[in-house]
């Protein structure tokens, strides 16, 4: 029977150990690729660590699903970004049904090793970006009636998100209270002791210092849902709303360019002449590349039941910012401007997120700590092979959709001669429009300064 035991623990530390290696292997060869601009590239390592079956189109990862879906959209390839992302909304619905039975055995085993070895939860964004990068395929192939239903289910999630947040902290105090048990209250003392603050803080982790969009909404989704409004609008209340969307926009983010177009689509509520929306130009600029999680390592006091404190090592995600390409870029002289920053709505949704994660990690060294040190008292060579045991399956989970921009920006331009030109640093991109569309979007997408954009373009 110990054999067993003894066997189970050393195959979960294998596990654990080699899991989260092998995440940031899989993500630095992904993130480079998308640094380089080799959309494609990337797009095959996601479908690859997605298990993606060509014959049958099935995936079985969830995260990899996502980034698959999403560079897919870069490289445009949007029939099967959108089977991608498809696949990826079922998956979440799936693990939002998860059974009580699969989430105990799942945490059980992470208690053992470490966040990484479980499935990956999506964030909230992800969702709404699954609907709105679906929505720009339909954009790109001009199918405006799907891109509106994808973006009223994006709105819908949005509506949602206060209630969403509410469950999770409630669902989340339940899980630790479980996994604590009779150890809950040195998991307290660890949580609120001064030493702990203070290792966080040198260790440059600081959380509560974010703070949403209002309702913990995606500006960007709701701007695009006002845009394919106001650009395919048949009726005074499709334009209506797609006024509306443009208020809320401006009312988070004060964007000059959002209240031009607040005020176009007011204007065309009032009186939808269509000459109003002749040789108009949007440009739309995916700038950068959006925050991450990295591993951070840090020495923590925990308390045992001897009321003795055993300082223990601990590893946590941190967030780390990538940057922007450029500041802005310019569209026959106008500037763009910022209509979502993603790396405001990535922080304040780990914000959210991470006291969880933090007191996890805290029960999980605690137990460990604690279980080390009875079995060093029966036998010292015993007790410290569970202490090389319990180094190696310390891990951070850094799992992110890391494809996402740094921000979304935008501007609006007329364009009679239908030519615009696009400036990047030091990239002059000439783009021709079509004659025989009256409007266009101008879709540009930069993750460094030292690559050139790539522009795609919407003749409507």
């Amino acid at each position: 029977m110990k054999l067993k035991i003894i066997s189970s623990v050393i195959s979960i530390v294998m596990l654990s150990g080699c899991t989260s290696m092998m995440q940031k292997k899989d993500f630095d060869n992904f993130n480079g690729k998308l640094e380089s601009g080799d959309f494609l590239g990337a797009s095959e390592l996601a479908l690859d660590n997605a298990g993606y079956d060509q014959e049958s189109g099935e995936t079985d990862d969830l995260l990899w699903t996502l980034q698959a879906g999403a560079t897919l959209n870069y490289s445009g390839d949007y029939e099967l970004s959108t089977k991608l992302l498809d696949a990826s909304e079922k998956m979440m619905k799936s693990e939002d049904t998860e059974g009580t039975v699969s989430e105990t055995g799942e945490l059980v085993g992470s208690m053992i090793g470490n966040d990484a070895m479980l499935d990956y939860e999506q964030a909230h964004y992800d969702g709404i970006m699954t609907n709105t990068i679906k929505a720009w395929n339909f954009l790109s192939q001009n199918d405006y009636q799907n891109a509106r239903v994808e973006l009223n289910r994006a709105e819908e999630r949005q509506r949602r998100a206060a209630q969403h947040f509410a469950d999770i902290i409630k669902e989340r105090k339940a899980e630790l209270e479980e996994e604590a048990g009779e150890s809950g209250f040195l998991v307290k003392q660890t949580m609120e002791s001064k030493a702990t603050k203070s290792a966080l803080s040198q260790a440059g982790i600081e959380y509560g210092q974010w703070k949403p969009y209002d309702g913990y909404v995606n500006p960007f989704t709701t701007y695009t849902y006002g845009l394919n409004l106001l650009l395919t609008g048949k009726s005074k209340s499709d334009f209506q709303k797609a006024s509306d969307s443009f208020k809320r926009v401006y009312s988070m983010t004060g964007s000059k360019a959002v209240k031009a177009d607040y005020e176009l689509a007011r204007s065309m509520a009032r009186s939808n002449k269509k000459s109003k929306l002749k040789n108009q130009v949007w440009v739309i600029f995916e700038n950068g590349k959006s925050t991450v999680k990295e591993e951070k390592r840090v020495d923590l006091p925990i308390f045992l039941l001897s009321d003795n404190v055993s300082y223990a090592g601990i590893a946590i995600p941190r967030l780390s910012q990538r940057g922007v390409a450029f500041s802005n870029i310019t569209a026959n002289g106008a500037k763009t401007e910022t209509v979502a920053d993603m790396d405001k709505i990535i922080s304040a949704e780990f914000d959210q997120e991470f006291p969880y994660i933090l007191a996890r990690e805290i029960t999980r060294v605690t137990l460990k700590t604690i279980a080390q040190k009875q079995v060093k008292d029966q036998n010292a060579l015993l007790g410290d092979a569970f202490a090389v045991l319990q180094l190696a399956t310390t891990g951070a989970d850094i799992r992110s959709f890391s494809a996402l921009p740094s921000q979304y920006q935008a501007v609006r331009v007329e364009a009679k001669n239908k030519k615009v030109q696009i400036k990047a640093g030091n990239f002059t991109l000439p783009v021709e429009l079509s004659k025989d569309a009256d409007k266009h979007i101008i879709y540009v997408k930069a993750v460094s300064p030292v690559i050139a954009p790539t522009v795609k373009v919407v003749n409507i």
